[in-house]
């Protein structure tokens, strides 16, 4: 079976393989046959040990990276009775699970949702994952499609695959969506629906930010000890302010100090800053990938509808993934560029 796998945790370098095929699917496992898949900015990280102490324990190689997919359903196991041989599903598995640069692969039924012919593969190939993540922010700031309208929102990072997908959601759900971005994805981050944009270049135009509640899917860093955009919130006086972080300090401080120290760190970090932003009315929270087949359906629906935005930039071969997996510092593209089996 071709695969694409990580041999050297030190490198991180993906590269083709063949390999067995998995065994057959488990108890509430389904064996998956892939059409499509993506690179999310998490998988070239674990591939080099990022998070190893809570996503890849026993530092096992070969690693199959791969978070999110479109593939069809091949076998089912023991209490699978809601999939059939041949259907297409919309994948999305945890860091702990991966998997899916492979031709065939094993998850369990909670990382799959059907889907139907009205999603193309190309959106279904790059939205599980980051679908999953902008989704689970989003309502971790408390919103929905039943309050979200007409509330001032701010998504930092609003250009790249989670930002990208939480900025379609909002704007479907009615929101007033200030999207940072670097000048170059300007013009990307109006087309799916932004009503202001702000290039995090310029420190004026991001302390001017009207917004009472923020998102922020900015690549990662020291951010816990200092954020302008939390800040912002703090001078603010307004009903339903909130802050959702998904670039937290759990997996490097984990990876740095081990399980224990480093959750019992990033762990004091979280108590400390949701207390200081209770006190000053301000809803704090972090966001962790949770896997959730019905969060997976309600996205297929949204992205299968012929009036949502495409949030799909390139669309390559699958044998082009090595290459753009190895060189993460390329120049970026918003949004989510996808590779697939049969390519057109």
């Amino acid at each position: 079976m071709k695969a694409f796998t990580i041999v050297d945790l030190n490198t991180g370098t993906l590269r083709p393989a063949d390999l067995p095929a998995p065994p057959a699917p488990g108890k509430n496992q389904v064996r998956l046959e892939l059409i499509g898949t993506s690179i999310n900015p998490i998988d070239p990280l674990v591939a080099k040990g990022y998070g190893a102490p809570l996503l890849n324990t026993k530092r096992q190689v070969p690693l199959i990276p791969g978070r999110d997919a479109v593939a069809r359903v091949a076998d089912v196991g023991k209490g699978v009775t809601d999939l059939r041989p041949g259907q297409r599903v919309l994948v999305a598995a945890s860091p702990r699970t991966g998997g899916t640069y492979a031709a065939v692969f094993n998850l369990p039924r909670k990382c799959v949702a059907p889907i139907d012919d009205s999603l193309s593969d190309a959106t279904a190939a790059g939205l599980g994952y980051a679908g999953l993540t902008a989704l689970q922010s989003l309502a971790a700031a408390g919103l929905s499609a039943d309050n979200a309208r007409g509330k001032q929102l701010c998504i930092n990072g609003a250009s790249g695959g989670v930002g990208s997908i939480a900025l379609v959601l909002a704007r479907r759900w009615g929101a007033q969506i200030t999207a940072v971005a670097s000048e170059r994805n300007q013009d990307w981050v109006r087309r799916l629906g932004a009503d202001q944009t702000v290039d995090y270049r310029d420190p004026a135009a991001m302390a001017a930010i009207d917004a009472d509640i923020i998102l922020n899917f900015a690549a990662p860093g020291d951010n816990h000890r200092q954020n302008p955009l939390l800040d912002l919130l703090r001078r603010r006086d307004t009903p339903g302010r909130a802050y959702v972080n998904t670039t937290n300090p759990v997996l490097s401080l984990a990876t740095e100090k081990g399980v224990v120290r480093g959750l019992a760190t990033s762990g004091g970090i979280y108590l400390k800053k949701r207390l200081a932003a209770h006190r000053a009315g301000i809803r704090y929270r972090w966001v962790l990938f949770q896997e959730n087949a019905e969060q997976l359906a309600y996205l297929a629906r949204v992205f299968a509808d012929p009036d949502t935005p495409t949030i799909v930039s390139g669309n390559q071969p699958l044998d082009a993934l090595p290459e753009a997996f190895n060189n993460p510092t390329g120049p970026p593209s918003p949004g989510k560029g996808v590779f697939m089996v049969d390519a057109r």
